[in-house]
């Protein structure tokens, strides 16, 4: 299954589209005419491919795929506008297409062909990926990228949407997960939970801060800090007294 959401300000074009998305076999595709909402709804709902509009009133469609990309990098950028120069700043991005309005059936089917075919191919890849490293490595995917996470070197990770963000030496990586799974999996590693959103490598932790007014934190290597919870205070205290 496909999943796609059309981003237009016009509702009655982006119905249509995404109406034409849904007769295409092995698709679902909804609609949203307000630019603004796009990142939370994406946060909350899984997505493969958005289909956006260039020209909004409440958000420029390029500064919109800037922050899809940034958040949530492996989901598909296409452009749909009646506006032929911006292409140049949309194949920046970069955008899997560009379709410029009026769009053709046969058009958006050869676009959709191509959304398929980089699925198939990040599937394919994550297969191989899946069965070839072993369980100290975190396979995370983007679009035309594949990175290899060392657990070993995670210094921390926190609770982003369907997505944990882990952050190593001088990197940061989105893996598209669930918080809790996750944790499960990297506790008997050395990693320990330390707020609802948080967690860490505790061989990386270099003190534990106590605040009165702004509360409790680690301090971890390369001077990141993380909150501490009343709910884990306790536990983070009990860990870090006998690694």
């Amino acid at each position: 299954m496909v999943r796609a959401l059309v981003v237009d300000d016009e509702s009655i074009i982006a119905e249509d589209f995404a109406d034409q998305l849904n007769g295409r076999q092995g698709w679902h595709a909804s609609y949203i005419c307000d630019a603004l909402a796009v990142i939370d709804i994406l946060s909350k709902d899984q997505c493969d491919v958005c289909f956006l509009d260039i020209e909004m009133p409440e958000q420029s469609g390029i500064a919109l795929g800037q922050q899809i990309k940034e958040q949530f990098p492996q989901i598909i950028i296409v452009f749909a506008t009646a506006y032929a120069e911006h292409a140049a700043s949309a194949y920046r991005l970069p955008a899997a297409d560009y379709l410029v309005k009026p769009i053709s059936r046969e058009l958006l089917s050869e676009a959709c062909d191509r959304v398929e075919e980089r699925l198939e191919n990040s599937s394919a890849m994550e297969g191989l990926d899946d069965n070839n490293l072993g369980s100290d490595t975190i396979v995370v995917k983007s679009v035309g990228r594949t990175d290899y996470v060392k657990i070993p070197e995670i210094i921390m990770g926190q609770a982003a949407g369907n997505y944990v963000r882990l952050v190593c030496n001088g990197k940061e990586y989105l893996h598209r997960c669930s918080f809790s799974e996750l944790i499960n999996q990297i506790t008997p590693m050395g990693f320990m939970q330390c707020h609802r959103s948080f967690f860490v490598n505790t061989i990386k932790v270099q003190s534990f801060v106590r605040n009165m007014n702004d509360g409790d934190e680690l301090v971890l290597e390369g001077d990141l800090r993380v909150p501490v919870s009343q709910s884990h205070r306790k536990s983070v205290d009990q860990i870090l007294a006998h690694p």
